[in-house]
Formats: structure tokens, sequence, C-alpha cells
């Protein structure tokens, strides 16, 4: 919308940083002309596109995977990793990748294409438990495996030691070494699982939600917006501009 237009007027690239799968970014992306990286899976991988740190010399760059026209930076763990951990410990949950396509679609309200992309995953796993204390037994266990564990809504993420605040931290590092100037980030973010990127961001903002006024116990420097997503992420741009004259990305949780 016109948020976007702003910015890329203003010469600021939009970042999405999501629990949203590749599948679902990238088809997002390319919706709205968004041509940057994006950061998927709670801060699991890092989408580059491929010519877009020309000048760069970065080792991460060099050691990036390829998909498609993307370079690939896993912060996270692949799936394959999470899966041998799965079948080993054989949680009483219901399994998003795995569980029928109807029940996948009740669990989160989206369309059937919708829901083939989110089961797209590549370094995470969605799982609904019905018992508190399984859940947060299987939470205990995942830790000790080197895991990490992340409630977003009624899913319990399995993924690696990531989350959104350092995936955002390395891409503003390829940033900073690839241009040679300072880059100050703005941040969007609406859900819990936003919190270490709001909390590393220079400007935060909280978009209204359900969840809003936990994440304000937990974080009082906010910018807060008056209406809820959709309308509450252009809200959010206008009052952050307003507050900054930064160069900078914008990161969108």
């Amino acid at each position: 919308g016109p948020a976007l237009k702003q910015l890329a007027t203003l010469n600021i690239p939009v970042i999405f940083n999501s629990s949203k799968t590749y599948a679902e970014l990238s088809a997002l992306a390319q919706q709205l002309q968004v041509h940057h990286p994006f950061i998927v899976e709670n801060g699991s991988a890092i989408f580059i596109p491929q010519h877009y740190f020309k000048k760069s010399s970065a080792q991460i760059l060099m050691d990036a995977q390829r998909q498609d026209d993307f370079l690939v930076i896993t912060i996270g763990q692949d799936i394959e990793q999470l899966n041998v951990f799965l079948n080993r410990i054989k949680p009483v949950a219901i399994n998003f990748c795995h569980c029928p396509l109807e029940q996948a679609m009740e669990l989160t309200g989206l369309t059937k294409a919708q829901t083939l992309l989110a089961q797209n995953r590549q370094f995470s796993v969605p799982l609904v438990f019905q018992d508190t204390h399984q859940e947060e037994a299987f939470t205990r266990q995942a830790e000790q495996a080197g895991l990490g564990c992340l409630k977003g809504g009624r899913f319990l993420h399995l993924l690696g030691q990531c989350d959104k605040g350092v995936s955002m931290n390395v891409l503003r590092d390829l940033y900073q070494t690839t241009c040679q100037q300072h880059f100050g980030i703005i941040a969007l973010g609406d859900g819990l699982n936003d919190l270490a990127m709001l909390e590393q961001a220079d400007i935060a903002v909280l978009v209204k939600s359900p969840s809003s006024a936990e994440l304000i116990a937990l974080h009082p420097q906010f910018i807060t917006t008056q209406q809820q997503a959709p309308q509450g992420w252009a809200e959010g741009v206008q009052a952050a501009l307003e507050k900054t004259t930064i160069n900078g990305g914008v990161q969108h949780g």
C-alpha cells in the first residue's frame, strides 16, 4: 500500500521477518513488489536475492546455500535434524507438517493453497499440545538437545537456537559492511514472537493486537498504534518515520 511506496521513495529497504515459510514470503514479496532480503520461520534463515549485495566479499555470503534465485544463510536448524529429534521423543501432539490438510486448515484458518505453502517448512515444526505439562516437558527436552521452542498462538514451534532479533542483526551487519555506513532499524511487530526483534531495534513499533498488552509490560519503550493490522502497520510506519531521520531497514514481524 501507500506505506510501502513511501518507504521505497525514501530508499528504506523493507525486510519481512516472519514465522512464515520461504514459500509464503517469496509469494508475498513478489505480490507486493518488495525485492529485498527476508527472514523466515522465526529467524531460522535469511533469504537474500542473489545479486543483492554485489560488492560484498562477506564470508557469510560465500558460505551461503542457494535456493532458486536466493542465497540462504541458515541461523537455525534444518528440518531433518528436528525430525530426528521428534522421531526419538514422539511427543503427544499434532504435527502441523504431517497432519491431514483439513486439520491443518482448521488449525490456521487458511485456505487450501495457503495451508500448503505454510506446511512447506524447512527449519521449524509447529506442534499443538493438548496437555500443558507435556508441552513443558517437551520444551525442556528440546532445550537439552540444543534446540529451541517458541510459543506463537496455539502452536509451539520447534526450531533451532535462533530468533527474529539474532537474524535481524546478522542482516544489519551485512548491510553495514557492504555499504560502509550505519543502518538503524525500525521494527514493527504485534506478537510475543516479535519481542526479540523489537528489543534489538532502534525504534520499536508495537501494532495493537490481542497480545500487545502483555508485550507492553515486557518492554515499555514501544511506539504503540491505535489500530490493529492491517491499518496498524501503516499507522506504525508513519509514527516511526516522524520520530526518525535514520537510514535503515524496516523490519516487519
